[in-house]
């Protein structure tokens, strides 16, 4: 899977989580290529858990060995992660830690709710506690920056679709109480039949 397709595939979810929890999309999409190296972890590859959430999801999960740090020393341990059917419950998952917090503290990730500047909102997220990394933020701004992922950012409000097999304009048009000629107009399309398997398209 390419960094692209990885991209694409997720963004429409990243789009709905932020009309529910109001979470910027660039910095679920970034933080989502950067801890499953775009889809490619053998936990995203088998299990489309981005996060490394550890439990089971509706009974779902996957044993896997990991390594973990006991006194200073590391030692190979059995763990039960989560199994998720779509990339959309993984990102849901992290979209509820940040909305609802923790068992012990449920305002912790409160700062990034509704957070209009990417950068701030990483800031929240590494001083509640999220990652160790020194350089974990600077890692995500990089990545935003390079892949432009702030673009996904402006489309809040508007709504994207994935072109999958047998999809049709008329049909998307349909789906989304749209119009054929405004799905045209949105796209650029020269012909309304000449839409391709993954290629993003703006239906509402």
């Amino acid at each position: 899977m390419s960094k692209e397709t990885f991209i694409n595939e997720i963004a429409p979810y990243a789009l709905r989580i932020h009309e529910e929890f109001k979470i910027l999309p660039s910095v679920i999409i970034a933080q989502a290529c950067l801890e499953s190296g775009y889809g490619t972890s053998t936990l995203a590859k088998q299990a489309k858990n981005i996060f490394g959430t550890k439990g089971d999801y509706k009974g779902e999960s996957i044993i896997m060995q990991t390594i973990e740090y006991v006194n200073g020393a590391p030692v190979q341990v059995r763990n039960k992660f989560r199994k998720y059917p779509t990339w959309e419950e993984s990102l849901r998952d992290l979209a509820n830690l940040y909305a609802f917090g923790t068992s012990w503290n449920r305002n912790l990730y409160t700062a990034v709710i509704g957070e209009k500047d990417f950068k701030k909102a990483l800031k929240a997220i590494y001083d509640a506690g999220y990652a160790t990394d020194p350089k974990y933020i600077e890692k995500l701004v990089n990545l935003i920056e390079t892949s432009d992922l702030t673009k996904f950012d402006s489309m809040v409000g508007e709504v994207y679709h994935i072109v999958i097999k047998g999809d049709t304009v008329s049909a998307l048009a349909k789906a989304y109480g749209s119009t054929q000629v405004q799905i045209q107009q949105w796209n650029g399309l020269a012909d309304l039949n000449l839409i391709k398997v993954n290629q993003r398209l703006r239906v509402k």
